[in-house]
């Protein structure tokens, strides 16, 4: 008879998808992830613009001098433009 019951290890926490964490780090900090890996594919489709009509999230802080949002659909920079409607940023 054992007085003291052995305790089972805790199980480890499941480990983050590096793809994800990848494109997060594009996403936020400007890292470009390494050719040839998924990240990689991942941000290259998003440039393409999968998306036939796009759905703009305004994203205008105070800082910017012009309204600027993204398509909450493929995530591509758009801006409004002077008749009102948003268009598509074309990278500089």
């Amino acid at each position: 008879m054992k007085l003291w019951p052995r305790r089972r290890p805790a199980p480890a926490p499941p480990r983050a998808n590096p793809t994800t964490i990848a494109v997060l780090e594009h996403d936020l900090l400007g890292i470009p992830p390494q050719p040839g890996t998924a990240a990689a594919a991942v941000i290259a489709l998003r440039r393409v613009g999968t998306c036939l009509t796009h759905q703009p999230v305004d994203t205008t802080t105070m800082n910017s001098p012009q309204p600027v949002g993204v398509c909450g659909r493929c995530g591509a920079a758009m801006v409004l433009g002077d008749d009102g409607g948003w268009t598509v940023a074309v990278p500089s």
